[in-house]
């Protein structure tokens, strides 16, 4: 049993690109254990599942060139060198290219190890009968996620059983052609839910980070939704995309099926709303204690990479140690004496997004009649504050500095997300209490923070992403990556409804949201926060439009952007519909990428510039299978548009 073990194991990773896997355990270095004497021992058996959680992504590891969501999409920019999101954001990648082909190796090890753990793990005696179901089901959902970690960077990929594989299989029969879309969400489906029925409800305290049966639901609702999208769902751009030998269609083309895949996911979304409406919920901050909803910090609490613990609204978050993102989203404040107010702001966030956020009065910038857009440098008229700026609701807060020339007036009287995500000049950084103070983040050149001083490390954008930097300082190590919250499930749900025709329905889940972001929700009359409601169209366009806003602000620079616009079958918008993409904006994910001139100093920095001209077209909606792959394997089919001529 151990040879044929390692045999089915090393096969499948030769099958699919990966190098044969030299240790099992990567939490002890220098340790191998066999299969035989691993599963006889509850040590060795726990550590051969943690490893198997090791291939759950930390996004925020940003810097290292294997997370690429943020600075690969219109969300941001990376001023260092070296990086694969800027290699992907300029189209220079390749179906050869080893970091687009790293996450489909790596998933499939994840995959292979969660496999052999859930035929194996029974034979571990000195764990309970109740601990190896648990784990069991741990793996076997493991699995599921690694298969729609794939899935919505890849498509359809092929699907793998979990029997050991005879000695004396040929190699002809190891080789698989891709499973269809269908084929793929439908295992994803099944398998959440078997493991779902073996969970615990939901983990908490030393077992957070575990998946639990919210987590399977929740995931199942999300891969079902990313299969009723318009990438994968009646997509005819990928209606040629078939296996070479079978000739089976791996993207469904049957009109008559369409709606009934919203059906699915919108049923998939009431389950988990059905168990877990009441275990979670939207994370909600009072200004000292009493009736009135601190929206800012409510927003910036509920993707917090520390506050994890007592967090209602995180389902499922990866626990990590190091402090790289927190030095990425730190301003360099150049002379701070508080060594955590220090850091290298690399990432920054792209005109365009600074332009999706709503004004305080939950209204697009174009139709808000009390923004003033200008041309070129502008005018003192507009830059410059009379007053110290703080927050409407909470006053002890100062968004930034009563100044003449280091803010524009488009930042004043904007929604408070934007405050909790964007870094511009003059900003007031958010941790205060240090020896230097509270202090403002100057981005120009000559700022405390602009490439004068800090050279690559100030953004060159003019914006900073500021969104999860945590509120104790630039060292914090010990924190999580926010992988899905509620929020997300209520906006998925909403589009879910939105499609099925429950305009009404959908709305309702949009409200609750931007009640919790302090904007007036829509519809007619005075909303809970006292606000006068935005009226709206109860159609699917109009109401489409607003869900998809809504999700691009709210789960802005978490990882979900890069993605939205590809399911949505928008990431190539020629032009800009004033609702994903501003107006100005051509070519979607692609296209001139804008900014402040960072280069400069007031008011010069302040004039908006082309930053890079992006490259988007329609294979880029996809990863390209690794081209050993498809070298390999004659049974695989390239993704569209990704050809070997284009090396």
């Amino acid at each position: 049993m151990k040879r044929i073990l390692i045999i089915w194991t090393s096969a499948l990773l030769m099958v699919f690109g990966a190098a044969s896997c030299e240790k099992f355990f990567d939490p002890i270095p220098g340790e191998q254990y066999d299969l035989e004497n691993t599963f006889t021992d509850r040590l060795k058996t726990e550590q051969f599942l943690n490893n198997v959680y090791s291939y759950v992504p930390d996004e925020t590891d940003e810097r290292d060139s294997k997370s690429i969501w943020t600075a690969g999409s219109i969300e941001g920019d990376i001023t260092w060198s070296g990086n694969f999101a800027t290699d992907w954001a300029l189209g220079t990648v390749y179906p050869s290219n080893g970091t687009v082909n790293w996450w489909y190796i790596e998933y499939y090890k994840g995959i292979s190890k969660a496999s052999t753990f859930i035929t194996n793990v029974d034979r571990c005696l000195e764990a309970s009968a109740s601990d190896r179901k648990y784990w069991k089901a741990q793996a076997r959902a493991l699995r599921a996620l690694y298969y729609f970690l794939i899935f919505r960077s890849y498509g359809p990929s092929p699907v793998l059983g979990e029997e050991a594989i005879p000695l004396d299989t040929p190699l002809s029969d190891l080789l698989k052609e891709r499973s269809t879309v269908d084929e793929v969400i439908n295992f994803i489906a099944d398998e959440f839910d078997k493991a779902a029925a073996d969970l615990p409800a939901k983990y908490s305290g030393s077992n957070l980070g575990r998946i639990d049966r919210a987590t399977c639901k929740a995931y199942k609702a999300k891969a079902l939704l990313y299969a009723a999208s318009p990438l994968f769902n009646c997509n005819e751009m990928y209606a040629d995309v078939r296996n070479p030998e079978s000739g089976i269609q791996l993207f469904p083309q049957d009109k008559s099926q369409e709606s009934a895949k919203w059906e699915r996911a919108k049923e998939a979304y009431e389950d988990f709303f059905r168990e877990f409406g009441s275990q979670y919920s939207l994370q909600k901050v009072y200004v000292n204690g009493g009736s009135q909803l601190d929206f800012y910090e409510s927003y910036r609490q509920a993707a917090s990479i520390t506050n994890y613990a007592s967090n209602t609204e995180q389902i499922f978050v990866k626990l990590v140690n190091h402090d790289l993102f927190s030095y990425q989203v730190t301003p360099y404040h150049k002379d701070c004496q508080d060594g955590n107010m220090r850091g290298g702001l690399g990432f920054g966030t792209s005109q365009e997004m600074v332009d999706l956020f709503f004004t305080d009065k939950g209204l697009r910038i174009e139709d808000d009649p009390d923004y003033v857009e200008y041309d070129g440098i502008p005018s003192a008229a507009h830059y410059g504050w009379d007053t110290d700026y703080n927050d409407p609701v909470n006053p002890s807060r100062n968004y930034f500095k009563k100044n003449t020339n280091k803010t524009l007036k488009q930042w004043a009287h904007r929604e408070p997300r934007f405050y909790v995500c964007v870094t511009f000049n003059g900003s007031t950084w958010l941790k205060t209490d240090t020896n230097d103070g509270e202090v403002t983040t100057e981005l120009t050149f000559s700022g405390n923070s602009g490439y004068s001083a800090a050279s690559w490390d100030t953004p060159y954008t003019g914006y900073g992403d500021r969104k999860m930097a945590p509120i104790t300082g630039r060292n914090t190590s010990q924190h999580c990556a926010v992988l899905l919250r509620l929020a997300d499930m209520y906006l998925g749900y909403a589009e879910c409804l939105c499609e099925c025709g429950l305009y009404g329905d959908a709305i309702r889940y949009v409200n609750l949201i931007r009640e919790r972001a302090g904007i007036p929700e829509y519809g007619t009359g005075t909303d809970n926060n006292g606000f006068t409601r935005i009226s709206y169209s109860a159609n699917r366009t109009d109401v489409m439009n607003r869900i998809r806003r809504e999700r691009l602000l709210e789960l802005a620079y978490e990882w979900n952007h890069f993605f939205d616009v590809r399911r949505w079958k928008v990431a190539g918008m020629p032009q800009g519909d004033g609702w994903i993409y501003p107006t100005y904006h051509r070519g979607g994910e692609g296209g001139d990428l804008h900014a402040l001139n960072y280069r400069a100093n007031a008011p010069e920095f302040f004039e908006k510039v082309v930053l890079e001209t992006r490259a988007f077209d329609d294979r880029h909606y996809l990863f390209p299978i690794p081209e050993a792959d498809i070298r390999r394997n004659p049974k695989m089919v390239q993704n569209y548009g990704w050809t070997v001529a284009q090396e």
